[in-house]
C-alpha cells in the first residue's frame, strides 16, 4: 500500500513539475511564425519625391553677337605729318661737318671744303663758278652733296611747276608757293624776308630750292 501511494506521489509532483518548468512559448517559436523585419519592405513617406534630373538643355545663346570688328587703327582719319627733307636734298647745308656722311666729307673736302670753311658757311672759289664751268669731277662731287645743274644756277626758276621734282614742289609749298603763283612767277612773302628771318625748317625748304646764306 505504502509504494502505491509512493507512485502516485510521484505521479502528482512530476505533472505539478511539467506545468511549473515546462516554458511557454518562447519568443523564439513566435519569431519564427512573424515575418522577419529585416524582410519588410521601408515605408515611403508621402511627402517624399525623387530628386529631379539636371536639365540637359544648353544655356541659352547670348542676347547679340561678340563684336569682331576690328579696332580702329590710331590716328584713324588724321593726315600723316609731312615727310621732312632728306640732308642730301637739302644740299647738306645744315649738317656740321662732323655728322657728314663719310661720302658727303670727301666731295666737300674735293671742291675745296675744309671743317672750319664749311662749319662756317664761308665763300670759297668753286661758289664763283656756273655749272658748265666745272669739271666733270667737281660736278660728281657737287653731284654726291645734293646739287645738279638745275639747282646751282637757275634754282629751278626755269622750269614750270609740273616739272619741279616732288621734293622740290613740297619745299616750295611750305614757303607759299603753289602751281599757280609758281608758273605765273607772282611774288610772295618768302620775298621779302631776310635769310636770318626764317625758321630752321625755312632754311631747309630753301636749301631744298638751291638758296643759302651767301646766294638769298
Amino acid at each position: 500500500m505504502v509504494g502505491e501511494k509512493r507512485e502516485k506521489v510521484k505521479d502528482i509532483f512530476g505533472k505539478i513539475g511539467e506545468k511549473l518548468f515546462t516554458p511557454a512559448a518562447s519568443a523564439a517559436d513566435n519569431d519564427t511564425n512573424a515575418s522577419p523585419a529585416s524582410n519588410a519592405p521601408t515605408a515611403v513617406p508621402s511627402s517624399f519625391k525623387p530628386a529631379k534630373k539636371p536639365s540637359t538643355k544648353p544655356s541659352a545663346k547670348p542676347s547679340t553677337k561678340p563684336d569682331t570688328t576690328p579696332d580702329a587703327k590710331p590716328g584713324a582719319g588724321a593726315k600723316p605729318a609731312a615727310k621732312k627733307s632728306t640732308a642730301k636734298e637739302a644740299k647738306y647745308e645744315d649738317v656740321p661737318w662732323s655728322k657728314l656722311p663719310l661720302s658727303a666729307r670727301k666731295a666737300a673736302k674735293a671742291i675745296g671744303f675744309e671743317q672750319q670753311s664749311w662749319d662756317d658757311k664761308k665763300w670759297i672759289d668753286i661758289d664763283d663758278k656756273h655749272w658748265s664751268e666745272l669739271t666733270p669731277e667737281q660736278q660728281a662731287e657737287c653731284e654726291t652733296l645734293g646739287w645738279d645743274a638745275v639747282s646751282w644756277d637757275p634754282k629751278y626758276e626755269n622750269q614750270v611747276w609740273e616739272d619741279l621734282p616732288k621734293h622740290v614742289q613740297k619745299a616750295a609749298e611750305k614757303m607759299g608757293w603753289n602751281q599757280e603763283n609758281w608758273d605765273e612767277d607772282w611774288d610772295t612773302p618768302t620775298w621779302e624776308k631776310e635769310w636770318e628771318e626764317f625758321t630752321e625748317d625755312e632754311k631747309r625748304c630753301l636749301h631744298v630750292l638751291g638758296y643759302y646764306v651767301h646766294t638769298w
